[in-house]
């Protein structure tokens, strides 16, 4: 019924704007029977604006879609996967998908395309989740699908983001306009978020609360992890244009014990945000995992002990070439501490010389001596400008200037160190790089700036410790 009345708005809405700007057409054209040619340009001008952001909308919501990405992962090459994906297809009462594609990012989804139904599964969440967490994700996505999907609710969804990209402030120049879009999303949203609460019924019923809460919570550390790794460590491989293990070295980083604290730190954060849009209709993670924690078992589910087992070896006979270009990575194969020696002064200089440029164009100066005046004088936010974000907080864009300037300045302090050969790099899961010292003592860069950058009080601190290193120039 609410996504009957959903698409019963949606109709209003596009009749409405399409009477706006036939309107203007028409005063257009009566402005120019009259003469007044000026008068009429700036109408017909008007009209063009408002019909082309609302038709370019409609075009890709509704005649785009998706296209196939990734590498395939055969049922012949991949039994046991499968084998967990027709389990939960029945589970959701739904049909199995006809593909299965490995994609690189920190999701996965189900959709179809002529006919054909293809599942989305990322690497990161493959390489990071157990299989009782792997199950809860796949079965929720399978769950679009079940007894809680409808061709109409579909088509429900795609309307409503086609008004979400129609209506968004800077092209809604009639205010009636955005007010009937945001009164439609929230419409849409309740039918939509029902299905959402089946397919967490579903998640629920395959691998039990306990999976389905975890997968939840896991999720979004997962792709800030898989961001992180990208940026970091398969950059080096990018730089020397050749492929380490990229999965096992996924692997090392999550296990990391400086990385699983910090992935257990950001879990309740990344929970606890709202939907950025009014568009957006699926619930805070934390009301999800409320609901969850609700739920009894559907029958048919299975009982509440997690498959603990990881889901990586699901993997196993994915040719590391077809991970790699993911990544955009190709080359010959290497080892990552191999890859370290030789791509690793390369990437720190390439980092250092961003807080140079940050210096110079902030008239702070680009030396290590200009850098630590100016935290030392309380300047920090000029090394980094003003956030692109504006929705961002002023403790969000304070904790994100006092991460980015600390790996920069650690980068810099590695790049000068590397330069004057008094130490080497070294492979850090948990902070990239270990600087190894003439003497043998490992030295971790992003620790001993990182007081200097946090507190002002601590630069002398901090000058000193670099000094005992042998930088220069301090």
């Amino acid at each position: 019924m609410r996504a009957a009345l959903a698409l019963v708005m949606l109709a209003g809405f596009f009749v409405l704007a399409v009477g706006i700007v036939a309107g203007l057409g028409v005063l257009a054209a009566v402005l120019f029977e009259r003469g007044d040619d000026s008068g009429g340009w700036w109408l017909l001008a008007l009209a063009l604006v408002v019909g082309g952001p609302i038709l370019f909308a409609v075009v890709t919501a509704f005649w785009a879609r998706p296209r196939a990405e990734g590498a395939e992962l055969t049922r012949s090459a991949h039994p046991e996967l499968w084998r967990h994906v027709d389990e939960l297809a029945r589970i959701a009462g739904t049909r199995s998908p006809d593909e299965i594609r490995l994609v690189a990012k920190a999701n996965a989804g189900v959709w179809e395309r002529r006919g054909t139904r293809y599942m989305e599964l990322g690497l990161p969440w493959l390489a990071g989740m157990t299989i009782g967490e792997l199950r809860s994700v796949l079965a929720h996505e399978l769950g679009h699908y079940g007894g809680g999907h409808t061709r109409l609710s579909a088509l429900t969804s795609r309307a409503q983001h086609a008004l979400g990209m129609a209506s968004r402030q800077d092209f809604a120049f009639f205010g009636v306009l955005y007010g009937w879009a945001r009164l439609y999303a929230l419409v849409a949203a309740s039918e939509s978020r029902k299905h959402e609460r089946f397919a967490d019924e579903v998640s629920v019923a395959a691998s039990g609360r306990e999976a389905s809460v975890r997968s939840l919570l896991r999720g979004g550390p997962l792709g800030v992890a898989w961001q992180d790794y990208k940026s970091w460590y398969v950059a080096l491989a990018v730089v020397a244009g050749r492929t380490p293990p990229l999965l096992e070295g996924f692997r090392a980083y999550l296990d990391h014990p400086r990385r699983v604290h910090q992935l257990r730190e950001i879990e309740p954060l990344l929970a606890a945000q709202e939907p950025k849009s009014v568009f957006d209709s699926h619930p805070p993670i934390r009301e999800r995992v409320a609901t969850i924690a609700r739920f009894s078992q559907l029958g048919g589910g299975v009982a509440e002990a997690v498959d603990e087992r990881s889901s990586w070896p699901l993997l196993d006979g994915l040719p590391p070439e077809q991970v790699a270009a993911l990544v955009g990575v190709q080359g010959p194969p290497i080892g990552w501490e191999e890859l370290a020696a030789l791509a690793g002064p390369v990437l720190v200089r390439r980092q250092a010389d961003l807080l140079r440029h940050a210096g110079r164009v902030s008239k702070v100066g680009e030396t290590i001596a200009d850098v630590l005046r100016a935290l030392e004088g309380a300047q920090l936010h000029k090394l980094t400008g003003a956030p692109v974000d504006a929705s961002l907080t002023r403790e969000e864009v304070h904790d994100a200037a006092v991460e980015a300037v600390t790996e920069l300045l650690g980068c810099m302090v590695a790049d000068l160190l590397v330069t004057a050969n008094r130490a080497r790099l070294e492979l850090n899961w948990g902070g990239l790089f270990v600087l190894r010292m003439a003497d043998g003592a490992a030295v971790y860069p992003d620790d001993v700036v990182a007081p200097a950058v946090r507190d002002a009080n601590r630069v002398p601190e901090v000058r000193s410790a670099l000094q005992n290193l042998g930088v220069n120039g301090l």
